[in-house]
């Protein structure tokens, strides 16, 4: 379902459910630091963790239009938000302890993971990632509607 298409009480109960499951991150907070550059990329390892990081992130997303993955040279994983909505979803992600660099009005990347990560971790954090990027994507729109 693509946000843009959806009614105002769709948005409305679609932002509730998101707000509940984010509401659960903000419970269970995690310090998780994916802003440093990494030196090892390179690593098998830490592929295959980029890789499992981006499909979680794919699944999150799918068909929202809230944001979608982008490539970045320098992260492990980017996404290129609805435009205006990526320091809101820095700044959601940041409340539930996972820190991502924002680096323009809809860019956020992750541009490490680190090598201690569990992968109930990169879950956990690929979904608050991609649950920020949707809860401002549906506050950005909402403000819009209620200025219509």
């Amino acid at each position: 379902m693509q946000y843009t298409e959806l009614t105002r009480k769709e948005l409305q109960r679609e932002y509730t459910r998101l707000t509940q499951r984010y509401s659960s991150y903000m419970r269970e907070p995690m310090e998780l630091d994916m802003r440093a550059e990494d030196p090892l990329l390179g690593r098998c390892e830490n592929r295959r963790a980029a890789k499992y990081f981006g499909t979680v992130l794919g699944k999150e997303l799918s068909d929202t239009g809230a944001a979608r993955p982008t490539p970045a040279e320098d992260a492990v994983a980017a996404l290129c938000t609805m435009p205006g909505c990526a320091n809101r979803t820095v700044e959601l992600c940041r409340r539930a302890g996972v820190l991502f660099d924002a680096v323009d009005h809809s860019t956020v990347l992750a541009r490490i993971i680190p090598f201690d990560a569990k992968s109930e971790q990169l879950t956990h954090a690929a979904s608050l990632f991609a649950i920020s990027a949707r809860l401002a994507a549906l506050e950005s729109l909402r403000g819009t509607l209620l200025r219509t």
